[in-house]
């Protein structure tokens, strides 16, 4: 018997945890890219720096991409040679890594920049969880790099889902009115590419620097 009423037990917390707390990265890796309307919801309430976005999440995702990549350099006919190749599997491994981070993180930036001409607020750390989250899809999609010859379309589906997770984000990230929304995300997916490209590009001009001078 007890002398008063019995307190009812707390209810749970919503999925993937306390409002306002961060989600574990499987549930944001799972969420973002099934149910994004309802993950920019809570993303937006969270607390986080850019610092963290990138240290926390944004590093270890862009991992995906050149390990995908490696694995399938092993898998092609020539896989059997690139072990005594150790320098050249290192600078693939850089250079689509670099290529993975440097395209989200810079995105990040420029997204932050172009708000007060595209209608948005301007925040750095509301931009960066605009890319870095958005990246997501990207750097998912960067397992279809195990077949080395499908590299542009990992561009092609990741920056495509990704930029419609931007589009879904900015209203609400970046407080961009809904009918300036589409000309913002045109410019941020624009600009995806164009930073994809360029780091391409330079990364492509590292990772061959030597092929015809000495070998692998």
């Amino acid at each position: 018997m007890t002398d008063g009423p019995v307190t009812p037990p707390p209810p749970p917390p919503p999925p993937g945890g306390a409002p306002g707390a961060p989600a574990s990265m499987v549930d944001r890796v799972k969420n973002i890219l099934t149910s994004p309307a309802a993950e920019w919801a809570r993303i937006d309430t969270e607390a986080a720096s850019i610092g963290g976005l990138i240290t926390g999440y944004a590093l270890i995702l862009a991992a995906i991409a050149p390990i995908a990549m490696l694995i399938g350099l092993f898998l092609t006919p020539m896989g059997s040679y690139l072990t005594s190749a150790p320098s050249f599997l290192i600078k693939v491994v850089l250079v689509v890594y670099l290529i993975s981070l440097g395209t989200v993180v810079l995105l990040g930036f420029i997204i932050d920049l172009l708000a007060p001409n595209l209608g948005g607020t301007k925040n750095g750390v509301q931009a960066m969880k605009l890319a870095v989250y958005a990246g997501t899809a990207f750097w998912v999609a960067g397992l279809v790099l195990i077949l080395p010859d499908l590299w542009f379309l990992w561009m092609i589906i990741g920056v495509g889902y990704g930029g419609y997770l931007i589009w879904l984000g900015l209203p609400i990230l970046m407080k961009v009115p809904a009918d300036k929304a589409p000309v913002y995300a045109g410019a941020a997916i624009g600009i995806w590419v164009v930073i994809f490209l360029i780091l391409q590009q330079v990364g492509f001009r590292v990772m061959w620097s030597g092929m015809y001078y000495g070998g692998l």
